[in-house]
């Protein structure tokens, strides 16, 4: 009869044997589909919440104030001074993102070959100190690229020239995102197949034909992956050209912040040229996917341990890829301890700690409208708060996730998409939907928050689901075949070997909430001042001395979020 069966529905022996040795297995399969969904809808609610509705009805209420599609083309296609400037704005985006991903690809891409093919004392410290740079909040890099290069700077005669324009927001842009090709790169390499390349080696293949069948392609579309994430962050640039570039440099992202939220207020024409926005990003971010999965970024295969090589410096090849890596984290290095230094120069001349105690004087306090030690809480506590809103969205994906069915999809789609809306549209469109609500004191706080859990939603998810990778199989399943309910072979079994990363992703959620300006700047109230946004205050009242100290502040406190981060061996993984 089971014979029968099999033959009537298709079914292998194995399927046969399976079905035949767990009773009520349909019934199994139906009850664990309802779990995942279950797991999922918290993820999927939230960005419907707080991403797509809101800039769904950004998008609508812009087009519908325009009256028709002639109104929204004219934006930027039309004859007034308001389409030249957004005109100008959209080019310098697109220049700025070019430039900017070009050269981080040039620099990152020989270091991630560095470190995905070599093993050397420190490896796993510098793959989370090259995190940094993504971590740092934009004005400490301003603050940076000021006192490396410019003003009184040793290196002002010669490099004085990168320190303001067009050449300092690229240079911040590379600054952000080298490392994060250079991470990606390594990554992809990670997943090249060892078994193969001692095959390729035992034939007596060359080091290029282990570059050609093996791992090449792989750090290719790594590099790839990381030069358009580079297009598309520093397309919505914001920090960088509104505090380097001044109004001729300034990109779209800028130019709608303007339109929005400043005493140019056109709320119609920003909400149009944010459809603009999210229209020409959407080819690059989905071309970025599908290369990120093609590199194995994003999910599919499993990776394996990866075939790492001495370092052997007096191989010309390896040489130069030491030396490219050792730029980079000279760079990062100079860069930090440059605004650590302006912290303690006084701004008459000479050396002393007055900046820091001006930093908590009442004459701070009153320009700023709150206390340093208040910005501080809040700071803090949003960071905190939207890391917990993350870790736990991750954590119930990752419940769904373990098993084989899921591949990358409309989860990672979703997830991915407040970098496409961009951090200003994010808060513009959070803004517009829960005004009356959520948008108004004392509720304000939990847009903050939302915005800065969206923007970081994507990377720890990312980093969770490489590590989902490297799980056993079948661990769970053992655990509910002796009877464990789905959630409580997932917590016993899966999480232990899961958490360094869920760890790792909770403090990247925490380090980047600590700096996340765009979003907080637009949305925030006195009330609710961060760190970030004092300092860019302390900036435009033309306060240098305090904001110098909150610079060097705001380092220290990136530094201990990087302690927490790789504490324990602990990192993301992309």
């Amino acid at each position: 009869m089971a014979i029968g069966r099999a033959r009537l529905t298709g079914a292998t022996g194995e399927e046969m044997t399976a079905r035949a040795v767990v009773p009520g297995q349909g019934f199994r399969a139906r009850w664990d589909r309802a779990w995942d969904g279950l797991a999922e809808l918290p993820l999927l609610l939230f960005v419907l919440l707080f991403v797509a509705l809101p800039a769904a009805a950004l998008f609508a209420a812009g087009l519908l104030r325009l009256g028709s599609a002639t109104g929204w083309t004219s934006l930027v296609w039309g004859a007034s001074l308001g389409s030249q400037v957004a005109r100008q704005a959209l080019e310098n985006s697109l220049v700025q993102g070019g430039l900017s991903a070009l050269l981080a690809v040039a620099w990152g891409y020989p270091c991630g070959v560095f470190l995905g093919r070599h093993r050397f004392r420190g490896r796993e410290a510098l793959l989370s100190f090259l995190l940094v740079p993504f971590l740092l909040p934009p004005l400490v890099v301003v603050l940076g690229i000021e006192e490396l290069l410019g003003g009184s700077s040793p290196l002002a005669p010669t490099l004085g020239g990168l320190s303001h324009g067009l050449p300092a927001i690229v240079l911040a842009n590379v600054f952000y995102n080298t490392s994060i090709v250079a991470l990606f790169t390594s990554a992809a390499i990670a997943n090249a197949s060892p078994r193969l390349e001692e095959a390729v080696t035992t034939l007596g293949g060359s080091g290029w034909q282990s570059f050609r069948d093996v791992w090449g392609r792989g750090s290719l579309l790594g590099a790839t992956s990381g030069g358009l994430l580079t297009f598309l962050l520093a397309f919505v640039g914001f920090a960088a050209p509104l505090l380097l570039g001044g109004p001729s440099n300034y990109t779209i992202e800028v130019w709608i912040y303007t339109l929005a939220r400043t005493v140019y207020a056109a709320p119609t024409a920003a909400a149009g040229l944010a459809l603009w926005t999210v229209g020409l990003l959407v080819a690059p971010a989905a071309v970025y996917l599908i290369v990120a999965r093609r590199a194995w970024l994003l999910g599919g295969r499993e990776r394996g341990s990866p075939q790492l090589h001495a370092v052997h410096l007096r191989r010309p090849g390896t040489l130069t890829l030491t030396a490219v890596t050792g730029a980079l984290v000279l760079f990062v290095g100079s860069l930090l301890a440059a605004v650590l230094l302006l912290s303690f120069r006084l701004v008459g001349g000479g050396w002393g700690v007055e900046n820091w105690s001006m930093l908590f004087s009442t004459r701070t306090t009153d320009a700023v409208g709150i206390t340093t030690g208040q910005a501080m809480v809040n700071t803090l506590f949003f960071a905190a708060t939207a890391a917990a809103v993350v870790l736990t969205l991750v954590l119930l994906v990752a419940f769904a996730s373990t098993r084989p069915r899921r591949e990358v999809g409309l989860l990672e789609g979703l997830a991915f998409a407040p970098v496409l809306v961009s951090p200003v549209i994010l808060a513009f469109a959070l803004r517009s939907f829960w005004v009356g609500s959520l948008a108004t004191a004392p509720f304000l706080w939990t847009l903050i928050v939302a915005s800065q859990a969206a923007l970081a939603l994507p990377f720890v998810l990312q980093s969770v689901r490489a590590s989902l990778r490297g799980l056993p199989p079948n661990l769970r399943s053992a655990a509910q075949t002796l009877g464990a309910s789905p959630w409580r072979a997932f917590w016993e079994t899966d999480v232990p070997l899961l958490r360094p990363a869920l760890v790792a992703g909770a403090a990247f959620a925490f380090a980047l909430g600590l700096g996340e300006f765009a979003a907080t700047n637009f949305l925030y109230i006195p009330t609710y001042t961060t760190l970030v946004v004092e300092a860019y205050l302390l900036e435009t009242l033309r306060l240098p001395g305090p904001a110098s100290a909150l610079g060097g502040l705001l380092v220290l406190v990136s530094a201990a979020a990087l302690f927490l981060l790789v504490r324990g061996g602990n990192r993301v993984r992309f």
